[in-house]
């Protein structure tokens, strides 16, 4: 059953109509009843207006508002009924009495009892057309075209030619059985010509533009714009149109019209945008258009977050991290309250390995947020790179406390404070917090990559590094770090043929792009005598930097 709230709401609505009828002539008890409700005071007016009915049982205004008041009470809907049942016996020619039951029992789902009250309203008031709509949406509500669009003729005998009713009809027909879409489409348009409207013209291009008549379409949808030089939904179809016919020029025209204006939803712009961000050569090929494009939205929404989101997004893409950088600070400082504007332009600085900004930028958020495990995260990272190590440290305990129970963030938590320590030199508590993280989780390769190789740069416990190093390229075979942890033990440990064929592997999968894992291969070709090919491969390290 619907909500009591809904009858209250259509109580109320007629409440001030039905309260003028016959007020000088009600009891001072049944006045003072009706302040009480209009003042919100609902018990103290039910209990007056029952008292009045009492008093004076004929009186069906009182009758009327204790089944607004009841109705408004979750369980005492059947009591609300039975008041307003008794309302219109005592006042059977009472509209909105009769009205306010039917649209109960539509909202009960009783539409047996609605629509046979609905059909008599209309009956007995033939110029009321919002009965008429009501009875459309019950006949809907039944599948039944036919009845429906019946009710949509006497609507318009009532009110004329109406845009509203063109295109519910439209709507109706396509969905009868058996329909004829063009001819349904043709009808629309020889309405149109009594009947223009931007909305019906562009209904129009539409529809012809999704049965691929371009010239058709093109021709509404301009009629459209004739009638409303900013109707959207128009420019929105041309913008379509052109897109599929690759004249792109004409796209962009259209297109920059949405985009212009305000009114529409600014997530609805930036979806269709990204849209079409996912083709990188469309975006190269037309770059400044869709340079002009970034600037029209920021006209149209200048401090929207999604927007700014995405025209940061836009230059970092196209290689202007400086622009984005600009854009995502405004954003932050246009929403110093919202956590995701400081991520993202604190997530820029990151991917621009600015370190210090970045270790500034987190502290300011973090006094604003400071629950946040992300913002935490990037300064952690940004004072290990600054050789901070300390304050590193501190950030990821800081982790751990807002996380006591989460596995996944208390393992990635304690691997990189292992890391942390293996930088301070302090062995020691790093390969105390690898097991600390092992201990949640016995397969968490990078930690076991880790581990294992910082081991076997001490050259210690090779035999447990061995194993570790296992685990990782078992899960993951074709990974070219572990496979180069895995192939420097081997080596290590004396068996340099088995290790140059994990070399071998690793550098299919990539590892021609490390210069540690070349200079370990080439070492590994020299311990075999192939002193060549070891060169070729510590020559091709030579020329790579130290980071790769």
């Amino acid at each position: 059953m619907h909500s009591p709230r809904f009858l209250r709401a259509i109580v109320c609505g007629f409440a001030f109509l039905c309260a003028s009828f016959g007020l000088l002539a009600q009891s001072s008890q049944y006045i003072d009843a009706l302040k009480y409700y209009q003042q919100g005071e609902l018990e103290e007016a039910l209990k007056l207006f029952r008292q009045e009915v009492r008093d004076n049982p004929s009186n069906d205004a009182a009758c009327y508002y204790i089944s607004s008041i009841c109705a408004s009470v979750p369980g005492r809907e059947n009591e609300a009924e039975t008041w307003l049942k008794q309302a219109v016996s005592l006042s059977p020619d009472n509209f909105w009495y009769q009205y306010t039951l039917a649209m109960l029992y539509l909202h009960t789902d009783r539409q047996e009892l609605a629509v046979p009250m609905l059909e008599r309203l209309a009956a007995d008031y033939p110029k009321r057309s919002d009965l008429y709509f009501d009875l459309v949406n019950v006949y809907l509500s039944d599948n039944d075209i036919d009845k429906a669009v019946g009710m949509l003729d006497k609507i318009e005998a009532l009110k004329g030619h109406n845009e509203v009713v063109a295109l519910t009809r439209t709507e109706l027909l396509l969905k009868r059985e058996g329909s004829n879409p063009d001819s349904v489409y043709t009808a629309l348009a020889d309405y149109y010509e009594d009947c223009k409207t931007p909305r019906i013209a562009s209904a129009l291009g539409d529809y012809y533009s999704a049965t691929y008549r371009d010239s058709l379409a093109l021709h509404y949808f301009d009629e459209a714009l004739s009638l409303d030089p900013d109707y959207t939904p128009a420019w929105l179809g041309k913008a379509g149109l052109y897109q599929v016919l690759r004249q792109y020029d004409k796209f962009f025209d259209s297109f920059s019209h949405i985009l212009r204006d305000p009114y529409v939803q600014p997530e609805a712009k930036a979806a269709q945008v990204e849209q079409m961000l996912a083709n990188p050569q469309f975006v190269r090929t037309f770059a400044d258009d869709f340079d002009r494009m970034m600037v029209d939205l920021h006209a149209a929404h200048p401090t929207d977050g999604t927007i700014n989101t995405l025209i940061g997004s836009y230059y970092y893409r196209t290689g202007r991290p400086g622009d984005a950088i600009a854009v995502m600070l405004s954003n932050m400082e246009q929403h110093p309250e919202d956590p995701q504007a400081a991520f993202d332009f604190l997530i820029l600085l990151y991917y621009q390995q600015m370190w210090q900004p970045l270790a500034d930028q987190a502290t300011v958020a973090i006094q604003r947020f400071p629950d946040s495990p992300d913002m935490l995260q990037l300064r952690a990272i940004a004072n290990t790179q600054l050789k901070e190590y300390q304050a590193a440290v501190e950030d990821y305990q800081a982790i751990l406390a807002l996380n006591p129970k989460d596995t996944t963030v208390r393992k990635t938590t304690y691997a990189s404070i292992g890391d942390v320590y293996h930088r301070l030199g302090d062995a020691k508590q790093a390969y105390k917090h690898y097991e600390k993280a092992l201990k949640i989780d016995p397969d968490y390769n990078p930690v076991l990559n880790n581990y294992a190789y910082y081991l076997s740069l001490e050259g210690k416990n090779l035999k447990k590094a061995k194993e570790m190093s296992r685990k990782t390229i078992t899960s993951e075979p074709d990974n070219p770090t572990y496979l180069d942890t895995y192939a420097w033990i081997l080596h290590l440990m004396g068996d340099d043929l088995e290790a140059k064929s994990y070399f071998k592997h690793a550098m299919l999968y990539g590892g021609k792009e490390s210069r540690t894992i070349l200079e370990h291969y080439a070492t590994v070709l020299q311990a075999l005598g192939e002193k060549d090919l070891a060169n070729i491969y510590f020559n091709q390290a030579a020329s790579m930097s130290q980071d790769d």
